[in-house]
């Protein structure tokens, strides 16, 4: 309670101060020239982010009537997809927040996934050894204080293993880039290791094809290596530096 009140506060004091607050950064939140002459939007840096005050609650009654209605939509997904005008419902409904309750389900579909979904043979094969020590040094750095996370060898963390290794063998000419493996933990946390593995395969592919290629690494080589906390885990992501 004293933190909503004390929330509270802070933003009656924000409104007040108006725009002076802020005056020091330009619209996209980065330090720079003041411009008193126009009104522009102001986004402040991800530093002044205060998650006490970023997003008022969501009232119970509120939260299970947008359950109710994610479960019937869900549930109808073809008849949905269907029709133009119940995908905009559909992205609207996005915007307001998935229930917490219904992620993991949500992006399957949302993301083609469920389409993809079958037995994954990819599961038992042994993996080419170069991905798997960089995966393997890799798993303790994300999320070491989540529940599912930080015990070494838990189930959390040979889950995420087993997803990050799968990739390896679906696509070998990309192999393993670190920034993979956070995304795979998040989605780890919202349902099972097979579900989340489709659920990367698509982010990868659909929607940021070639982001974790070999040839971008080579592109910046100013990215530190994995033993750097870098973003990709090529062992020869230096080649070209």
């Amino acid at each position: 309670f004293l933190l909503r009140c004390s929330g509270c506060s802070h933003r009656a004091a924000s409104i007040q101060d108006g725009p002076q607050s802020c005056s020091s950064y330009t619209r996209l939140g980065h330090p720079g020239s003041r411009d008193a002459g126009k009104d522009r939007a102001v986004i402040p840096p991800l530093s002044l982010w205060h998650p006490t005050h970023s997003r008022p609650c969501v009232l119970p009654a509120v939260l299970r009537q947008r359950e109710s209605k994610w479960l019937d939509m869900l549930n109808n997904w073809d008849k949905w997809m269907a029709k133009k005008h119940k995908k905009v419902s559909i992205r609207l409904r996005c915007q307001k927040g998935i229930p917490p309750s219904l992620r993991g389900r949500a992006w399957q579909y949302l993301s083609g996934s469920k389409v993809k979904l079958e037995q994954n043979e990819l599961d038992v094969l042994p993996g080419e050894p170069k991905w798997l020590d960089v995966i393997e040094r890799d798993l303790h750095r994300q999320f070491p204080f989540h529940e599912m996370f930080v015990s070494r060898g838990g189930h959390g963390q040979q889950d995420l293993f087993r997803v990050l290794k799968a990739y390896t063998l679906y696509r070998p000419e990309e192999g393993y880039c670190q920034a993979q493996a956070p995304i795979a933990a998040v989605l780890l946390m919202h349902m099972p290791a097979e579900q989340a593995f489709w659920c990367l395969v698509q982010i990868c592919e659909k929607y940021l094809p070639g982001y974790y290629s070999e040839k971008l690494v080579s592109e910046g080589p100013t990215a530190p290596s994995t033993e750097q906390g870098g973003v990709c885990g090529h062992s020869h992501a230096w080649s070209s530096a």
